[in-house]
């Protein structure tokens, strides 16, 4: 059974406590931060025993922390700390088994492709269903690898209708009409006019 080392562990305590204590931000901004910095440890120790590392102290330090800068009250404090050590669930060993003697050499590209898109969740995964795994501006399909990005069509990014959104390789991400555009204004506002 794996669990996350003691060396990762500490840092990601240092981490947390030098985040905090980061006068740079404001102090919504550093819990957004830390939230942040949790969420992305524990999705990458989510196959790990994490009984033993569930960060309590850590997490104890933090709120009185932000007990003590004095804008919250307790029941604000603990209302804020979801935000700042996020619940991410894990389960041991449960990583994606490869079936039967498949081999990434042995020209399956489908199962391949589905295999590593099991790594998504939620409305990835439903997207990457609904296109049969296939890119939905090239039509090729996921291969393992591929850099998958999720596209909203109407360029709004609060609009998230699963008629708005699509699941495109990174290049073909990029060279959608509406990124093109939004592009080319970018660079219209930053080209400076020099006048004799």
């Amino acid at each position: 059974m794996s669990t996350p080392s003691k060396e990762n562990t500490a840092k990601v305590k240092a981490k947390v406590k030098g985040m905090m204590k980061d006068s740079r931000f404001t102090l919504e901004q550093r819990i957004i931060k830390c939230g942040s910095l949790i969420r992305g440890w524990r999705n990458y120790n989510r196959y790990c025993d994490m009984n033993s590392h569930e960060l309590w102290a850590q997490a104890h330090w933090t709120w009185k922390y932000i007990r003590k800068q004095g804008r919250y009250g307790r029941q604000d404090t603990t209302g804020l700390m979801d935000k700042a050590f996020p619940a991410v669930p894990w389960k041991v060993n449960a990583h994606n088994n490869v079936f039967g003697n498949k081999s990434p050499f042995d020209g399956d590209l489908t199962y391949w492709a589905k295999r590593e898109n099991k790594n998504y969740s939620g409305i990835h995964i439903s997207l990457l269903k609904h296109q049969n795994q296939q890119c939905k501006a090239c039509g090729l399909t996921f291969l393992s690898g591929d850099k998958i990005e999720l596209h909203h069509a109407d360029g709004n990014h609060d609009n998230w209708k699963k008629s708005n959104l699509q699941m495109l390789h990174r290049h073909c991400h990029q060279h959608q009409p509406i990124h093109r555009e939004a592009r080319a204004a970018r660079n219209r506002n930053n080209v400076k006019v020099e006048i004799d």
